[in-house]
């Protein structure tokens, strides 16, 4: 805010401009910065001794009130101990990926030098600090090189650390984070635009969770089916360690702020506690409600020419760590069900085992050949369709009496209903938190891929 703005005569820059003077009234905002926890070093004797006295939890898991008692008894425990065990560090502008220990010492040490310097003001002193700046300039150099150089020679190595270092130059991360922008927002079939935030947040929520209760399912009859295909309902142990060793050590976690590495380090003392709360959520057909709170974090597309429109924007959903390990373990049972049973067309690429895009690629290339070498010739069309945004809204009815109509067991079908229902979830946008509200909408795709193959199979 301007607090005065006004000519000053009785100042001489010799100039025919007159000078003028102002004030103005600024208000120091305090910088935020981000702070995260040093998985990497984390004191595992630590957080093990803590967990074997304090998390001994032997009584059964007989109803639901128990099983969400039991789930938030771990989370605490474990946000406890990670205080403990676990240093937390902030972000940094000046941060260098190939900064080490040598490149620390000749800057300290030129440092201190250049005090000495200016201690003693004597061409002998600046001498010394002159070579020796120059020689941490080149150590810096060198190091600088080596690490770029042990990087190239990495990602030549694999071939997915290549597709890694494309896709991190194209989207342009390797520059500075840019300042947040307040921009006005509006939905895609309306001109209005919106400034606040809360406004924003509903125009968002219908962009990214628009309920499906509206959709048509009269043509759904009640149907008995007597014979189910086999499924063994029972988690075991093996399947738990093999699932938290197979995700992400460093995967982004919920609110509650708990990295799969932490599972992975307690293992020998949770792997007990887990399989039984697993095995409770299965028998008893039920997905506690800690598992589906979420944090929906709102994401720029990139290369927009602006960021108004709704449909500029994309999110992803941060779930509870031990939601994912219990996701993963039941979609791998209900890809085994699928292969064993045949359950869906063998047209169906995506979500199936051993079945990758190359594969579609093949079918797809011999199909055009095999048209071509008929003797009548044909004029082949391929229709595109984009059904990405088809995951979170689908009509759970309908995809619930999909899975029934295929046989599946019943303990799949209503582990799947308590999965959809009564999920919650709050938006992160422009470093800004909304309130936790209800949605009719799974935002786990991963899951979504195997119960969109499901819902789809009859649809085409």
């Amino acid at each position: 805010m301007t607090r005065k703005c006004k000519i000053r005569i009785n100042l001489h820059q010799r100039s025919n401009h007159l000078s003028i003077i102002t004030e103005l009234c600024l208000q120091i905002i305090s910088v935020q910065f981000s702070t995260w926890w040093l998985w990497k070093k984390m004191n595992t004797e630590a957080l093990n001794a803590y967990l074997r006295i304090h998390l001994s939890l032997k009584r059964s898991l007989d109803d639901k009130t128990m099983m969400n008692d039991r789930v938030c008894k771990i989370i605490r425990v474990l946000q406890k101990i990670i205080e403990k065990s676990i240093f937390l560090t902030k972000s940094s502008n000046w941060a260098r990926d190939f900064w080490n220990q040598s490149c620390f010492e000749v800057v300290m040490k030129s440092r201190w030098l250049r005090i000495i310097w200016k201690t003693q003001d004597t061409l002998e002193a600046w001498n010394e600090y002159l070579k020796h700046n120059d020689h941490k300039n080149k150590i810096i150099r060198q190091t600088k090189c080596a690490h770029f150089r042990s990087q190239m020679h990495e990602l030549s190595e694999t071939l997915k650390l290549i597709w890694r270092f494309a896709k991190w130059a194209r989207i342009e991360s390797q520059l500075s984070k840019k300042l947040s922008q307040f921009s006005l927002l509006k939905r895609s079939d309306v001109d209005h635009m919106t400034m606040t935030f809360e406004k924003k947040i509903e125009i968002l929520r219908e962009k990214f969770f628009l309920s499906s209760s509206q959709t048509n399912v009269s043509d759904i009859t009640e149907s008995f089916i007597s014979l189910t295909v086999s499924f063994n309902s029972r988690i075991t142990e093996d399947e738990v360690k093999q699932t938290i060793r197979r995700v992400k050590a460093d995967k982004v976690s919920d609110a509650s702020d708990i990295s799969n590495r932490a599972l992975q380090a307690s293992l020998a003392e949770l792997i007990s506690v887990l399989t039984s709360l697993f095995n409770a959520c299965v028998t008893h057909k039920y997905h506690s409600k800690q598992f589906k709170k979420t944090q929906t974090i709102v994401l720029c597309k990139s290369k927009k020419s602006d960021y108004i429109d709704s449909k500029t924007y994309r999110f992803i959903a941060l779930l509870n760590i031990m939601s994912k390990v219990l996701k993963s373990i039941m979609i791998k049972k209900l890809s085994d069900i699928i292969e064993t049973h045949h359950m869906l067309s063998n047209a169906q690429m995506k979500a199936r085992c051993k079945r990758f895009v190359i594969s579609t690629l093949d079918l797809l290339i011999d199909q055009v050949h095999t048209v071509w070498d008929c003797e009548i010739k044909y004029v082949i069309f391929m229709l595109s369709l984009n059904v990405v945004e088809a995951f979170n809204q689908v009509s759970h009815v309908r995809l619930l009496h999909m899975l029934k109509m295929k046989r599946t067991s019943s303990y799949i079908i209503e582990w799947t209903r308590s999965f959809l229902k009564n999920r919650e979830t709050s938006l992160i946008f422009n470093e800004q938190m909304s309130d936790i509200r209800e949605m009719n909408a799974d935002i786990s795709q991963s899951f979504s891929f195997h119960r969109f193959s499901f819902y789809s199979s009859t649809q085409v």
